[in-house]
């Protein structure tokens, strides 16, 4: 991972590790669609000055359907599965069932688009991050509100890959400061129709400000610009830290347990993560000739370049 990449990695981890914290101290006075309508706004008023300036009135002009496309599957639908999911999974574990992003890229890879060669053993890594799931599924708290969050996870690896596909030529603010523009909308109206009137506490408004301005606005900037750097699969792995701190915050702010159960849970999300997202070894170079001509110049082996290696330099873009 490049020096850009590991910053916006660092970045992106921390902001997308606590948001759970924050939508839990939100509900305590809002409705769960209320709660994304608020954190969407205010996403959207801090990035839209300076997307403006970056060719987002064009955007929306040329290309608003893709992007009402990402805003749904990136946006709309995980922001309000996890709002309402959270009301009864605790902040730390909604945190580590999003971990499972990568298996969902995985299977993503294997049946649109162009298909690729796998890891060893990444199937392996899928049932295991998906046994940890069932174990999580036996916590306390835990039961229909953690198969809500596994969908969001769904919607994310979704969102990802249309990011990597569709919006690569396109600067990620924009991409960020439309589709938030477009969600804004409907979600204020199914708010205001649905829920009762937000009770507003001094907690509750900063709990907002923080999902908007910095989970929402600096998150989605961050983690875009990751996978215009690093491609979707290595963007993931953020799942592989921002469980951590969402456990870890959940943890020490709010006193969330931390049982055996989710323990083991945790380590067999992560583990098969890892194992799912690993790029695979690079094959051998083919003998051009039957037989080794000793008047040829040899070629170092770290100078030969593959498809996988190039993919892997550049990000993925192709």
């Amino acid at each position: 991972m490049s020096r850009r990449g590991l910053l916006l990695f660092m970045i992106t981890s921390v902001l997308w590790g606590v948001p759970y914290l924050l939508i839990s101290v939100a509900l305590e006075g809002m409705g769960p669609v209320s709660v994304v309508a608020g954190r969407v706004a205010l996403g959207a008023l801090v990035l839209l000055p300076v997307a403006w300036r970056r060719g987002l009135s064009q955007l929306l002009r040329e290309r608003w359907r893709p992007l009402l496309l990402l805003a749904v599957v990136e946006v709309v639908m995980p922001f309000v599965l996890i709002a309402v999911g959270e009301r009864t999974v605790p902040s730390g574990l909604v945190g580590v069932l999003i971990a499972t992003e990568p298996l969902f890229i995985l299977a993503l890879g294997l049946f649109w688009g162009k298909r690729e060669p796998l890891a060893r053993g990444a199937w392996v890594g899928v049932a295991l991050g998906f046994l940890g799931v069932v174990v999580l599924l036996g916590v306390a708290g835990a039961g229909a509100g953690a198969v809500l969050v596994v969908a969001a996870a769904a919607c994310y690896a979704v969102g990802a890959v249309l990011m990597h596909r569709l919006f690569l030529d396109v600067a990620p603010l924009a991409v960020s400061a439309g589709m938030l523009v477009l969600a804004v909308g409907p979600l204020l109206a199914v708010a205001a129709i649905t829920e009762p009137a937000p009770q507003v506490t001094t907690r509750v408004l900063l709990a907002v400000l923080g999902l908007g301005v910095a989970c929402t606005a600096g998150g989605f900037t961050a983690f875009f610009a990751l996978i215009a750097t690093e491609g979707p699969a290595r963007a993931a792995f953020i799942t592989y830290v921002a469980p951590l701190v969402a456990v870890a915050s959940g943890l020490l702010l709010l006193c969330e347990p931390v049982t055996a159960r989710t323990i083991a849970g945790t380590v067999l999300i992560l583990a098969g993560a890892a194992l799912a997202a690993r790029r695979p070894a690079a094959a051998p170079l083919p003998s051009t000739s039957p037989q080794h001509d000793s008047s040829a110049p040899r070629i170092p082996n770290h100078a030969v370049t593959t498809p996988a290696a190039d993919d892997e330099q550049t990000g993925g873009v192709r």
